[in-house]
């Protein structure tokens, strides 16, 4: 059974559990749920050259795979045959880049899902109704939310799936943030936890958003964080650190 700190401040597993597995991978999602209390993972994804939504940070093959040049420039299949694990370790070499289908069919009934669309899309409005498309194939409109820093990537994605929930992510707490979601049919904040505070938790709570704080890594960070009595979701790369932190805060 969950203590009422982890209940309060669930963890998110950031790409999965990108600090001991290489992000945005099977394998990173699978170690995420080695942890029972991991009830979150966070991904990411872009559209392949067939329009296919595969799960990847970057818009460019370099820095996680032994790919080079853009994801869009390459189909699904050849996407599929890259190597996206060696880069962080060679225990994981040709760990493949996964089709977000994957995903959904891994986490279906065991876990909720943070998919941010990346920004920067040729046609944002296809990459959204192809990913909602597959969410609604799998039925699983209650277990995700679609985030974006892109505004108009979550107004297209309320247009093309009303009933998903969406949110907005930000690095800056602006004057008028919260109306500005509401004016958006957002209902989730993702936000850098150094803008974390308890008037900016309280007027969201009032408002009926739900906050994410990302990423946090570091152990003291963490423990300031889980600490706050407001309700909020703690995105970490660190599942380990984040229960490290949410035990010595009961035992304060």
């Amino acid at each position: 059974m969950q203590s009422a700190k982890a209940l309060s401040h669930p963890c998110v597993a950031h790409r999965g559990w990108s600090g001991g597995a290489p992000e945005n991978t099977m394998a990173a999602f699978r170690l995420a749920l080695t942890e029972p209390s991991v009830r979150w993972i966070e991904l990411d994804v872009h559209l392949s050259k067939d329009e296919v939504p595969v799960v990847i940070h970057d818009s460019t093959l370099n820095r996680t795979t032994n790919g080079k040049g853009k994801v869009r420039d390459m189909t699904a299949e050849q996407l599929s045959r890259l190597d996206a694990g060696s880069w962080f370790h060679p225990t994981y070499a040709g760990e493949p880049v996964p089709m977000l289908e994957q995903v959904l069919a891994f986490a279906r009934g065991r876990c909720r899902l943070n998919i941010e669309l990346k920004e920067g899309a040729l046609d944002g409005g296809l990459l959204v109704r192809r990913v909602a498309g597959l969410i609604r194939a799998y039925r699983m409109d209650d277990e995700i939310v679609l985030t974006s820093f892109d505004r108009r990537l979550i107004e297209r994605a309320k247009e093309s799936a009303p009933n998903l929930r969406t949110g907005l992510i930000t690095d800056k707490k602006p004057k008028g943030l919260v109306q500005r979601l509401q004016s958006m049919q957002a209902s989730f904040l993702s936000i850098d936890h150094k803008q974390i505070s308890a008037s900016l938790l309280k007027e969201t709570e009032a408002a009926g958003i739900r906050v994410m704080a990302w990423t946090v890594n570091h152990p003291a960070d963490l423990a300031r964080l889980a600490s706050m009595p407001e309700p909020f979701q703690i995105c970490t790369n660190y599942p380990d650190r984040w229960l490290a932190a949410v035990k010595e805060g009961i035992c304060r």
